[in-house]
């Protein structure tokens, strides 16, 4: 990438500026770009969410969280904070320095492209807005299937082994937050955290991927079936939602 000699008007632009339909399209893309930079969940542990930790918060806690880091990254840039100083001065819950300068840069291309040169070292942005392709899938490319076997136990307690499985259809990985319930005879449980006391109800599955889980679930009841679902909002495809178009886009 050429760096500029002078400023943003001498000559082409270096840098195009992604352009959305929407600011809830845009912010869904840099989410999916910034999840990718640590593995699961230690990229997240600093963020105190979207983690198995005992107290991890919903995956929208991450999404609120990281956008907001964004803009104040851009207001310290603005403000001429030098890129090495501005973890701390917005006190970015990523510790890696990697994880802080990808993110830094991410935050100023999607929040703030006139300010590209304080991140870059001189290579300048101008506002040349790109087609994209807001190709982030929905919730329904997760595909949910339940099964229970036979059960066991006495008059009083019962048993009942069960399976679930949620295959990810999308050319993404998907960090999703999952919940259950259970019906019997006469008894329908409300939505609750996913599995026993010891599941993560946050889970990774990769692109064409399948999780798989099994456990046992007992009780005074005869149950009946069980329903395992992604609670509303609380997903994030990994990678989606920026991907560059053909050119300029055709109102510029």
């Amino acid at each position: 990438m050429p760096k500029s000699s002078a400023s943003p008007t001498d000559g082409p632009p270096y840098v195009s500026v992604p352009q959305f339909t929407s600011t809830t399209a845009r912010d869904t893309a840099f989410v999916g770009d910034v999840a990718q930079f640590s593995t699961w969940p230690s990229g997240t542990v600093s963020y105190g969410v979207m983690s198995s930790l005992p107290g991890g918060s919903d995956v929208s806690d991450f999404r609120t969280a990281v956008i907001e880091d964004a803009k104040a990254v851009c207001g310290a840039l603005a403000g001429d904070t030098d890129m090495n100083d501005v973890p701390d001065t917005v006190g970015l819950a990523l510790t890696d320095p990697i994880d802080q300068a990808g993110f830094i840069v991410e935050a100023a291309t999607f929040y703030c492209p006139d300010q590209m040169a304080a991140v870059t070292d001189g290579v300048y942005s101008k506002p040349v807005p790109t087609k994209q392709r807001e190709d982030c899938p929905a919730a329904t490319a997760l595909e949910v299937t339940t099964s229970l076997g036979d059960e066991s136990g006495d008059d009083v307690i019962r048993t009942v082994p069960y399976s679930v499985e949620i295959h990810n259809t999308s050319s993404y990985a998907v960090r999703a937050q999952l919940e259950q319930r259970w019906f019997a005879d006469g008894y329908e449980d409300e939505w609750e955290p996913f599995g026993d006391v010891t599941a993560d109800p946050v889970v990774t599955i990769e692109a064409g991927d399948t999780f798989t889980y099994e456990e046992e679930q007992s009780g005074i009841y005869h149950w009946k079936r069980t329903e395992v679902r992604i609670q509303p909002g609380q997903f994030a495809f990994l990678g989606c939602g920026y991907q560059p178009g053909p050119g300029p886009a055709a109102n510029e």
